[in-house]
């Protein structure tokens, strides 16, 4: 059985505890610069600090995709089922946070942004960065990268189970803390490396993921 301790252990290959290395370490890297980036943030102008930020989430993950990709590769497959289930990822995380976030404040999700504020820079980071880019590096990195090296070393929930967490807990160091986004990413991550872990695809993370997203993006638009 390939979900004892035993069997786990024996997965792990040498490839499998250099990618888990790599993993560990960007996910270092990242948390401490997210950490300290606060202290300098509004001492620079916004697309600057936009930009930063985006460089040092996303900056650690990317060499840490490209130096283990020999790794994680196995879960580039594509099915047209994929598109389903990532449909059904995506909505069913972002109705739980709808649902959530309404019997919490008692309101719908809405923009803090004026009306006919909405700029390329307000574009980039509701629309672009978290539909498009984010699913493509942050899938293929929590799911692929550090879902699959631990599952190596650890029986299938456990990795599934401990990679959701991480995913959550890094979100809300570079989103803030509430319980309302806590469990909204939770159940999220659950899914998204579920449908991963049983279909040895990422595709439907992806989709999923971009889904998510663009929700939150339709949902808060300043319409």
């Amino acid at each position: 059985m390939t979900d004892t301790p035993r069997a786990a252990a024996s997965n792990a290959t040498p490839r499998a505890t250099v990618a888990l290395a790599w993993a560990i370490g960007a996910l270092i890297v990242a948390v401490v610069l997210a950490l300290t980036f606060p202290a300098w943030r509004y001492k620079v102008s916004y697309p600057v600090m936009l930009t930063s930020t985006y460089l040092l989430t996303w900056g650690p993950l990317v060499i840490a995709l490209i130096a283990t990709v020999v790794f994680w590769r196995k879960f580039l497959g594509f099915r047209a089922i994929d598109i389903y289930l990532g449909l059904m990822i995506g909505v069913v995380g972002r109705a739980v946070g709808i649902i959530i976030q309404f019997f919490a404040t008692g309101r719908m999700p809405a923009s803090d942004i004026i009306l006919g504020s909405v700029g390329g820079v307000y574009v980039f980071t509701s629309v672009i960065a978290p539909v498009v880019i984010a699913p493509l590096i942050e899938e293929p990195f929590f799911r692929g990268l550090l879902q699959g090296s631990l599952g190596r070393f650890l029986r299938p929930w456990g990795a599934l189970i401990i990679t959701a967490v991480i995913f959550t807990v890094v979100h809300t160091i570079a989103d803030g803390w509430s319980w309302t986004l806590i469990v909204t990413l939770l159940v999220f991550a659950l899914l998204a490396g579920y449908v991963t872990q049983q279909t040895k695809r990422l595709a439907p993370a992806i989709v999923g993921h971009a889904v998510f997203n663009g929700l939150a993006a339709l949902i808060t638009w300043p319409w």
